[in-house]
């Protein structure tokens, strides 16, 4: 939006100025009132607002250069350019010396004359306007100073931000101003921290009536406004054609014609606005309006949080079980009241004379050091340590030690949490010493259980060996040769339940057995039992690699194998008694394979295993639905057995 500038045209030739007049009010940036002499000029000047005064040389009774001085004692800063005929250099000189910011004569071709001036005149009106707005600037700026410097000493901050209202407003030509959010200032309690201070000059009179509740209007232009103030930058509310009704209501009630908001924050949140009511029409804010206004609108937001956190934080912080400190600059700037008496000295020898890495025993310090590094490079967001320190009167103290870090007026701080734990870290001592006894005690008891397993485990082998002899002896004494058979088949199934026990007390596992190692024995010792010549069978047990049975997996799998061993030896080999037997182990997906074959003459014709009704057969497939399996047998080459089944391993009982 294009701001028009209002201008004083002096020359007593009425035509000349009323062509000047039409040519720069044709450019549309200008309103031209037009003075044919000094003294009208002066006498409109005293009254209206005139932003550049173009003024003739040669007038009669007061001529340009008389005016020109008089102009300048009372608006030194006033942009005037001197217009004359006489192409002088003498006259150029007197008019720039006496003041004057242009000088230019009349041509003879007007409208080019007109563009110059208007160049000129547009430059001269934001020169002043940014000269005055610096000015302004640093009027604001020395308020705010001055404030500051109030608040930093404790004063009321409810108060002083009254008088900073009322001083921004005499420097500005506001004739009054709120800072806050007025819209909540009915929530507030009594002894809280005010929402909204507010400031209004005697000048608010309307039709004899003064606003009486001054806060009441200003909240029913927030109210009214509230579509503005979700913006996070500043705008300005001027009456016209784009006021709603309700807004225009409150700007008539008020007798203003412009308000500035801009946004305020407390802390993190924005608390409300610094509005400013002009009776001017206010179009925008220069940069260093802007700029001082920010100004104020930080102090005050930061006043207001400092305000705000010493009523509902230092306070309780004071008061706090915990230990709480400000580190900046390696330094302590706070501590509370709890922090001190952990470590038995007074809040002034620790912030003039300890760091917090010194507070520390030696073994801890540099890992206090570490984190308070590491946090504040940003490399971690907190640390959590446990350290130790020295108490005052040299009793040693465990400590839970929390740190942050965060930003106060663009410098990093830590802040931290320390919590005595000493009375913890005792009863959690008394709790591992008495949990290492009771330990000690239960890897006792596992002990004398494992030996006693182990005896366990032993006595049944040797009680079955036992019998194994006791049946050999019967067998002896038996002159039927069937009689013998039966007594060693039973006797090598009596050894392959022996074989396992005697496996399990020789393991620390005491639990699992190497199913490989285990089938070995049981085939080596059959092979024997029958007393065959060494190199008649040939006896190889592979596996890809170790399987690990239970008891209860072991023992069928035992059986298994003598039945199939013990067939292999009476019934593959009938010729000469020659062979070999190869049984390999693998295991695919948790299920476990034994693949037993024989290079003997092979099943029978006829042969169904599930038709079988030997006691050899029975017994497999009795075995191997115990342990959950599947068998099945095939001929060629050979006989070839192969057994699959889970590994399980299940908790044995002894009762």
């Amino acid at each position: 939006m294009v701001t028009i500038i209002p201008i004083l045209f002096v020359d007593d030739n009425r035509e000349l100025a009323n062509i000047f007049q039409f040519y720069l009010e044709k450019t549309g940036l200008f309103t031209v009132h037009v003075c044919l002499d000094g003294d009208d000029a002066l006498e409109f000047l005293n009254g209206n607002e005139v932003q550049a005064i173009v003024s003739d040389y040669d007038m009669p009774e007061m001529d340009g250069i008389t005016l020109l001085r008089q102009v300048r004692n009372l608006h030194p800063q006033l942009p005037f350019i001197m217009l004359t005929g006489n192409d002088s250099k003498e006259i150029a000189i007197e008019a720039l010396n006496a003041g004057a910011d242009f000088y230019q004569n009349k041509g003879e071709d007007l409208e080019i004359q007109v563009l110059d001036l208007s160049h000129k005149i547009t430059i001269l009106v934001e020169k002043a306007r940014a000269e005055a707005a610096i000015q302004r600037k640093d009027r604001i700026l020395e308020v705010i100073g001055h404030t500051a410097g109030r608040l930093l000493k404790g004063e009321n901050f409810y108060a002083e931000m009254m008088v900073t209202l009322r001083d921004i407003c005499q420097v500005t030509g506001a004739v009054g101003a709120f800072i806050g959010n007025p819209i909540q200032h009915g929530e507030e309690l009594p002894g809280d921290v005010p929402n909204v201070v507010t400031w209004w000059t005697g000048e608010g009179m309307h039709n004899g009536t003064y606003p009486k509740d001054i806060r009441n209007l200003f909240s029913d232009l927030a109210i009214a406004t509230s579509k503005h103030w979700d913006k996070d930058e500043h705008f300005i509310l001027t009456s016209g054609t784009e006021t709603s009704p309700s807004e225009q209501q409150v700007l008539d009630t008020l007798n203003i014609t412009s308000v500035v908001f801009l946004p305020v924050s407390s802390g993190n949140e924005r608390w409300g606005f610094l509005s400013l009511f002009y009776k001017e029409s206010k179009i925008h804010l220069s940069d260093p309006e802007l700029y001082a206004f920010s100004m104020l609108t930080k102090l005050a937001g930061a006043a207001r949080y400092r305000a705000y956190m010493e009523e509902y934080f230092k306070n309780p912080v004071e008061k706090s079980l915990v230990g709480v400190f400000l580190i900046k600059n390696n330094r302590f700037i706070y501590i509370n009241p709890r922090f001190s008496t952990i470590f038995g000295y007074s809040r002034t020898d620790i912030i003039r004379s300890k760091s917090l890495p010194g507070l520390f025993e030696e073994e801890d310090v540099e890992l206090v050091m570490t984190t308070l590094s590491d946090i504040q490079s940003g490399w971690r967001e907190n640390g959590h340590l446990e350290v130790k320190a020295r108490h005052r009167d040299g009793s040693l103290i465990y400590l839970e030690l929390y740190v942050t870090m965060f930003r106060c007026n663009d410098s990093p701080c830590l802040i931290g949490n320390c919590l005595d734990i000493t009375a913890r870290k005792e009863a959690e001592e008394k709790a591992r010493a008495s949990e290492e006894l009771l330990k000690q005690n239960m890897l006792t008891s596992l002990h004398e259980k494992e030996t006693l397993l182990r005896e366990i485990h032993h006595r049944v082998k040797n009680n079955m060996q036992i019998i194994a002899s006791l049946l050999r002896l019967s067998g002896f004494k038996s002159g039927n040769p069937e009689v013998h058979d039966i007594i060693r088949d039973c006797r090598n199934r009596i050894f392959s339940m022996t074989s396992i026990h005697e496996k399990l007390y020789e393991t620390d596992d005491l639990v699992r057995v190497p199913l490989g190692s285990y089938i070995r024995d049981i085939g080596n010792r059959i092979i024997l039992e029958f007393e065959m010549e060494e190199g008649r069978i040939s006896y190889v047990v592979l596996e890809d690699e170790p399987v690990l049975v239970d008891i209860n997996t072991g023992i069928p799998i035992g059986l298994i194998m003598n039945e199939l061993i013990t067939n292999s030896i009476k019934h593959a080999f009938p010729v000469d008694g020659k062979g070999s037997i190869e049984v390999s182990l693998s295991s695919d997906n948790g299920c476990k394979t034994i693949r037993y074959h024989d290079t003997g003459v092979g099943l029978p014709i006829d042969f169904h295993s599930k038709k079988h009704t030997s006691l050899g057969i029975e017994l497999i497939h009795n075995l191997t639905h115990q342990i959950m399996g599947t068998v099945s047998f095939t001929s060629g080459s050979g006989m070839t057995c192969v057994l699959s089944f889970p590994v399980q391993h299940r908790v044995t009982s002894f009762s």
